[in-house]
């Protein structure tokens, strides 16, 4: 306020003199004047003089005032841009150090790399993550997948190292790493997703009717057995079992528990299968399990429809759905039981029966790459939906089948009263309308059936089928009969006559066809024959089946028999029990058949329990058949984990933009870590990561073979062959070359720091005590500055809290073992 009032003072004191000294000059000139013009008076003249001198002092003096007033303005203003160059030099300062702080302080870890992924820089945050100097070291020496993803110039992603989880992001046009941490989130997450709910349907199959030929006390002792071994599995894996009605239950868990089950693979099956062959019973158990973070109704029928799949199936089985997974199946190690009563039969027929009694017009369709079940069920369908006065026509192409279907269909084409009944596609697209039912039979997935834009486009749907279907079934359907346990779709179809009406009549020729689909199915009565096997063939045989015309009709040419010889000279016999014939690369098998008659000759081989015959079926594609002998090996699970699918007995797969080697490495492995190797339920694993209560990243263990895949499926671990356990030692000896590196390396820096002498000066009060606290950042920082080496705080021990001046020493521990000591002076600061 004073400055101002100055500044108004001398700018008054200008302006007035200013006007006294422009008043002095006029009385200058006009004296002047008068000594000119009247006469030359020396008075005039002395007193121009005078204003002249007086003039030019007051204005002198006025300018002085008036200087006096721009120069305040101007020092102000110097001053204000002084302050201004002061605070921006402080910001500059704050703003440096807090880069230097977010390189090396901040819990961001940030690496540079060039052109050949070699790292340049690294702060000390990311060498701490890696505990590595990292320069000069390549992407991979830290981690694979941390590679991977920079050549893949993924910009966001998880990285997990040791015990530690961090989000990355990756800079590519700057080639700059940034790693955050973000275990305590994953953490978190996992926590989340361990107990997200999973509710499970088990279902005891068969049991009331095994138990009939028991009495009450046996029929008590063998229920409470099979019920206290179900509820003992489940209660130690802190499930909550709850009994429904029948011979029916529900289990609740959490998914942490699940996954156990799932290493384990429900042993309880094994349990309850023991209970039943001790016992004599026909009976197992089936279940399905849903884990998924939805609405409880939801989970319920996500866990139906699982036990519907398992029964399906044929039972003995348990079939899991988690959310974000492939649909698992385990157990199912025991061919499917046959069901001894009819009732199903009986059910399906009069449900079939409605269906295509509501309907305008039926087609009737099997699937592709048709068989003899497959035109032989075709056929036997067709009888039975005409019998119901409905219009009904067989959709068939006869280049979409093997050769003794089309042998057989060259016999038919010389029956006009039976070609009339056949339709090509284009004539049922024609047909078809929203009120048309579309019946297929012996096919199991909608992929499979032999043409595929008419099965989108119907609306009706029916299927009749004896397969085990997969987890890409049929979804949307009027009625669907499937029974496992049967031989072939003919045989359920046959059953199906005397319910759905028998006065069902045909020819003997279309009777000898439906004989030699059940012959073909269950390799001549040898495989999948039950009862009701030899009943249906029986029917068949009433109606006119000819089983000469059958055999004849089977026969093979003699350029087969040649390919079937060949082929046998090429079996090898892996793990004692297993036979495998690979055809030649360039050898294409246009006859997928072809495949499964070499198969089923391998089995003939002594000791041989299952058979596989790899060939090329055409330039794209190469293809699988299994077939197995007795309760023993189950080539449908292992034709599944290939893609396929089929039978417990029989089964098949194929494969695109592969090659024969490649199909028979592939299908030794599965065979080795189930049958070989796995065979005593325990397999060697190479961990990859931290696995808690099993080791460490780098440990080879021995686990449970169930397990084992399951660390392997989730790339905890790789399965501890010649050639990864060669890896493992690579990189195992690479590791050890760079901890004996780092460990120089860090000796050194002991060395370094060891006896160094750090000054503090500090503010002491009364009593010798300093104010405030000596930190260990502040040691760091001041130990840097006076030694120019950068110690990472966390590192860094004092002795205790320094509040006083003295001589105290700090421990700087590097490693394990290697630990280095300096002094701390802290002395007084005087000014």
């Amino acid at each position: 306020m004073k400055a101002m009032i100055s500044k108004v003072r001398s700018l008054i004191i200008a302006i007035l003199l200013l006007a006294v000294s422009i008043t002095c000059g006029y009385f200058c000139f006009y004296y002047l004047n008068e000594y000119y013009a009247v006469e030359k008076s020396t008075l005039n003249l002395s007193l121009a003089i005078v204003f002249l001198v007086l003039a030019l002092i007051v204005f002198i003096v006025s300018f002085l005032f008036l200087y006096r007033f721009l120069s305040s303005n101007t020092k102000n203003k110097i001053k204000e841009l002084k302050l201004r160059l002061d605070k921006w030099t402080n910001i500059s300062y704050h703003a440096t150090q807090a880069g230097d702080e977010a390189f090396n302080q901040l819990p961001i870890g940030i690496i540079l790399y060039d052109n050949m992924n070699t790292i340049i820089w690294a702060n000390q945050y990311a060498k701490n993550i890696f505990h590595s100097v990292l320069i000069d070291n390549q992407l991979d020496a830290i981690s694979g997948h941390l590679q991977e993803s920079i050549i893949a110039s993924k910009q966001e992603f998880l990285l997990n190292f040791e015990d530690k989880s961090y989000d990355v992001i990756h800079n590519v046009e700057n080639a700059i790493i940034y790693f955050f941490d973000s275990t305590e989130r994953e953490r978190i997450q996992r926590k989340y997703n361990d107990r997200i709910t999973g509710f499970g349907i088990i279902g005891i199959d068969n049991l009331e009717e095994s138990l009939k030929k028991f009495d009450m006390q046996e029929k008590a002792e063998i229920r409470g057995k099979i019920l206290g071994k179900i509820s003992e599995y489940f209660i130690s894996y802190s499930c909550f079992l709850q009994t429904l009605d029948g011979d029916r239950m529900s289990v609740v868990m959490d998914k942490e528990a699940l996954l156990r089950m799932i290493e384990d693979k429900f042993s309880v099956l094994d349990s309850i299968r023991e209970i039943a062959s001790k016992n004599r019973l026909k009976a197992s158990i089936s279940m399905g399990v849903a884990c998924y973070d939805n609405e409880y109704y939801d989970l319920g029928q996500i866990a139906q429809n699982a036990i519907e799949l398992a029964e399906k199936r044929g039972g003995d089985q348990v079939v899991v759905n988690v959310e974000g997974d492939n649909v698992k199946f385990f157990g199912a190690r025991n061919n499917s039981l046959e069901k001894n009563t009819l009732v199903e039969a009986r059910m399906q027929s009069v449900s079939l029966k409605e269906a295509v009694e509501g309907s305008s017009d039926v087609i009737v369709m099997c699937h592709k790459f048709a068989d003899t079940d497959a035109i032989g069920s075709l056929m036997a369908a067709f009888h039975m939906v005409s019998s119901s006065n409905v219009e009904v026509k067989m959709v068939f192409d006869q280049a979409l089948s093997d050769a003794t279907v089309r042998k057989i269909y060259e016999k038919l084409k010389k029956e006009p009263q039976i070609m009339k009944n056949f339709i090509t596609i284009d004539q049922a697209l024609e047909m078809l309308k929203p009120t048309t039912l579309l019946l297929i039979t012996d096919t199991q997935s909608p992929r499979l059936v032999m043409f595929e834009e008419l099965y989108k486009k119907a609306k009706r749907i029916s299927i009749i089928d004896h397969h085990r279907p997969g987890d890409d079934g049929f979804k949307n359907y009027l009625t669907y009969y499937l029974d496992s346990s049967a031989s072939s779709a003919t045989e359920l179809c046959t059953e199906m006559f005397m319910f759905y009406n028998p006065d069902i009549t045909f020819l003997p020729l279309e009777a000898s066809i439906m004989l030699s689909g059940i012959i073909v199915d269950t390799n001549n009565f040898t495989q999948r024959s039950g009862t009701r096997t030899f009943e249906a063939a029986a029917t068949l045989k009433s109606m006119g089946a000819d089983m000469i015309f059958v055999r004849k009709l089977l026969q093979e040419p003699l350029e087969s028999e040649k390919l079937f010889a060949l082929a046998l000279s090429k079996a090898s016999i892996y793990g004692d029990r297993f036979s495998i014939v690979c055809l030649d690369e360039n050898q294409i098998i246009s006859d997928r058949t072809t495949l499964a008659k070499i198969s089923d000759k391998q089995l003939t081989i002594d000791g041989v329990d299952a058979s596989f015959t790899i060939g090329r079926i055409d330039e794209k594609q190469v293809g699988i058949s299994a077939r197995s002998l007795g309760d023993t090996i189950n080539v449908q699970v292992i034709m599944e984990q290939m893609g396929g699918g089929g039978h417990f007995n029989s089964s098949a797969t194929q494969r695109e933009n592969t090659t024969v080697e490649a199909l028979k490495n592939e299908l030794i492995q599965i065979l080795k870590l189930e049958y070989v190797e796995g065979g005593n339920g325990n397999m060697k694993v190479i961990l990859i990561q931290d696995v808690k209560g099993k080791g460490k990243k780098g440990s080879i263990i021995e686990v449970a073979n169930g397990y084992a895949n399951f660390l392997i499926g989730n790339k905890q671990a790789l399965a501890a062959t010649e050639e990864n356990l060669a890896n493992y030692e690579k990189q195992k000896e690479k590791e050890r070359q760079e901890a004996e590196n780092n460990r120089k390396l860090l000796m050194k820096f002991r060395d370094d720091i060891q006896g160094k002498v750090v000054s503090i000066k500090i503010r002491v009060g009364q009593g010798g005590k300093n104010f405030g606290h000596i930190t260990t950042k502040l040691v760091c920082d001041e130990f840097e500055a006076q030694t120019g080496i950068h110690l990472d705080k966390r590192k860094v021990e004092l002795p205790a809290d320094i509040n006083s001046i003295g001589i105290f020493t700090a421990t700087v521990k590097l490693d394990t073992d290697i630990v280095a000591q300096f002094e701390i002076k802290v002395e007084e600061k005087t000014n």
